[in-house]
């Protein structure tokens, strides 16, 4: 397999960039949370023929440079018109995974006549997530959100009579304590979240552009995801003719080598 790699310059900020494929469509990839660019290396041998694979680490992922600055909806915008030039074609098509699921979705959302199609995978993004907003975009919640990540014990307490009493699911819990377990991943969860908190899509905006614009979105949601459940997705597809929703029976970690194939018939 050939790999180049590179950087993309976003202002101040860089995009680590891994390059696969020699076909003449492009197809922007962005991973989940606390993964990295490589995470769809298994899907190049099935689409490498016909697209050339531009596949990103997300702010604070891999070998992305990235300051405290949030990634916005105009670095966004610049990414798509820099690759369009870069590769002469007027349109990309889209492949992302639980968190840059939600990056593929606030670029349909502003760029609409540029996106050619999207495949998402346990995407983030179908609907509003007001505690999201409240944690990175409300002065008081930003406090509370810094205070948990610094003084977690009390925090690690209350999930656990959450959980005890039924009130999160086990893998929601499982979820957080991964996410919250040791400094390092703490220290992750502080810089990713204010980093991504400027792309949430607004879903009523969403499905009317992808209906004006007749846009292909597949979407991929694990039958036993506590995470992004299946039910997020049936309700964003209802009224879209052009989304496709499809159950595998996984869990929210929904892609691999065995299941490379099958998505990536999605965008041939």
């Amino acid at each position: 397999m050939n790999i180049e790699e590179g950087y993309i310059s976003l202002g101040n900020e860089q995009l680590h960039c891994l390059k696969t494929g020699t076909g003449k469509r492009l197809l922007l990839a962005f991973h989940g949370y606390g993964n990295d660019a490589h995470i769809f290396k298994p899907i190049e041998e099935y689409l490498g023929e016909e697209f050339t694979i531009l596949s990103f680490d997300l702010p604070h992922h891999g070998k992305s440079i990235w300051s405290n600055a949030p990634l916005t909806k105009k670095d966004l915008a610049q990414l798509v018109e820099t690759v369009k030039k870069e590769y002469n074609v007027d349109k990309v098509s889209l492949l992302g995974y639980s968190l840059g699921g939600r990056v593929c979705l606030t670029m349909i959302e502003i760029l609409p006549a540029s996106i050619e199609q999207a495949t998402l995978l346990a995407t983030d993004g179908l609907v509003q997530n007001h505690y999201y907003s409240f944690f990175t975009n409300n002065y008081f919640g930003e406090k509370m959100f810094r205070n948990m990540l610094e003084r977690p014990a009390r925090y690690f307490k209350v999930m656990d009579w959450f959980k005890r009493l039924h009130l999160v699911h086990p893998s929601r819990h499982k979820f957080a304590m991964h996410s919250l377990g040791t400094p390092e991943a703490r220290n992750l969860l502080l810089k990713v979240w204010p980093a991504m908190s400027q792309l949430i899509p607004l879903p009523s905006r969403l499905k009317s552009v992808i209906a004006k614009y007749h846009i292909p979105v597949a979407l991929y949601m694990g039958a036993n995801d506590k995470i992004m459940p299946p039910r997020l997705g049936a309700q964003f597809k209802s009224g879209l003719d052009t989304v496709q929703l499809h159950i595998l029976n996984r869990g929210h970690i929904i892609f691999d080598h065995e299941n490379a194939g099958e998505i990536a018939q999605s965008l041939l």
